[in-house]
């Protein structure tokens, strides 16, 4: 699958057209079928779905087409890539893709990135619960390893409102698990990436860490295009933070200091600022605005985090994974555990006593 700018205003869907029967003029010389091509002149983007025996065929062939290559060409799997995000769709009579109502299919989706704790064995959550909801807005399950879900969907309004009923779920449930839930709307190919929707699934996973301790964290091309549906003005946004694309640079910039510190138990509040290189106090406000709370809760809060998702696996002792998650006393650590999730450390995965 490629990538093309477009770079003309004045574009219409026949100039396109015309385009692909060019490709398809000289598709056999380079051992190509082009399937559909997928197009949004609003966002001046088209991607062309092909089969070929390589990308450096695909190179070619628009470059003899159009006297250049595109910006990006990236191996798909039918079954593993491509069906999974972004479903199985049609086209009309001119190899333009159209979405399974007859729209026109633009290629962008809106990826949900679900994570969540369950911290004792007979917590009352149910997968098959959670997959109705994502069945019921229309979203498509991609990956669904233990406590993570990546899902796609065609329109932002249902992958928002999927949120919120994934959210309304979560705190139904007794007792309430921690979660996170981030959704970022992007295109299948960008200029640098390597697999589907990367951009997407990268800013999806960085804002999901802000989503644990807030609930619904979405970007702004999430915001814009659920926008554009009738009932968005209805929408309870309540517990839904957005992000701008500076807000989540400097999110992601963030987390990325923490992880890197995480085991370090001499990492504090004031060796963030300096990371960061910002004042303490410029620090401080920086990120109270962006997560809502302060820098040292917030490095406490990553690192608590972590810690129940290292009990959850198994395999190390308490004392261990305090250390590893940058306490230095396993009962400090013990305490603050407690604290925050109100149970100990050494019943996480036991069965609940009534």
């Amino acid at each position: 699958m490629d990538f093309h700018k477009i770079d003309s205003d004045a574009i219409t869907e026949e100039d396109l057209y015309k385009a692909h029967l060019r490709d398809i003029a000289v598709q056999n010389k380079h051992g190509l079928i082009y399937k559909k091509y997928y197009l949004d002149l609003h966002r001046k983007t088209a991607f062309c779905l092909m089969e070929g025996p390589n990308k450096e065929a695909c190179f070619e062939s628009h470059k003899e087409a159009h006297g250049v290559g595109a910006c990006n060409v990236i191996e798909v799997s039918r079954e593993l890539e491509f069906l999974p995000y972004m479903g199985e769709g049609g086209q009309n009579e001119k190899d333009l893709a159209l979405t399974l109502s007859g729209e026109i299919d633009s290629g962008f989706r809106t990826i949900m990135i679900v994570e969540y704790l369950i911290l004792q064995e007979n917590q009352n959550l149910s997968a098959i619960k959670i997959t109705e909801i994502i069945k019921k807005y229309k979203g498509n399950i991609i990956k669904s390893p233990s406590e993570k879900l990546i899902i796609s969907f065609i329109d932002a309004f249902d992958a928002l409102s999927c949120a919120v009923a994934v959210k309304e779920y979560f705190r139904s449930s007794d007792p309430k698990p921690l979660f996170g839930i981030a959704l970022s709307t992007g295109k299948p190919v960008d200029e640098h990436s390597t697999f589907l929707f990367e951009e997407a699934r990268a800013k999806a996973s960085v804002m999901c860490r802000l989503g644990l301790p807030q609930g619904i964290c979405i970007d702004m091309g999430t915001q814009l295009s659920a926008s554009q549906s009738l009932d968005f003005s209805r929408f309870d946004a309540t517990d839904i933070t957005v992000l701008d694309q500076y807000s989540y640079h400097q999110l992601e910039k963030l987390v990325g200091i923490i992880q890197k510190n995480l085991n370090d138990s001499a990492f504090k509040g004031d060796n963030l600022s300096k990371a960061l290189g910002l004042s303490k106090t410029q620090a401080y406000r920086k990120i109270s605005s962006l997560v809502g709370m302060s820098p040292n809760r917030f490095l406490s809060e990553l690192r608590l985090l972590y810690a129940a998702q290292e009990l959850k696996k198994g395999g190390k002792t308490v004392s261990e994974i305090a250390y590893d998650s940058g306490f230095n006393s396993p009962t400090y650590f013990t305490r603050m555990f407690r604290k925050r999730f109100e149970i100990l450390p050494n019943l996480i995965n036991k069965p609940k006593s009534f």
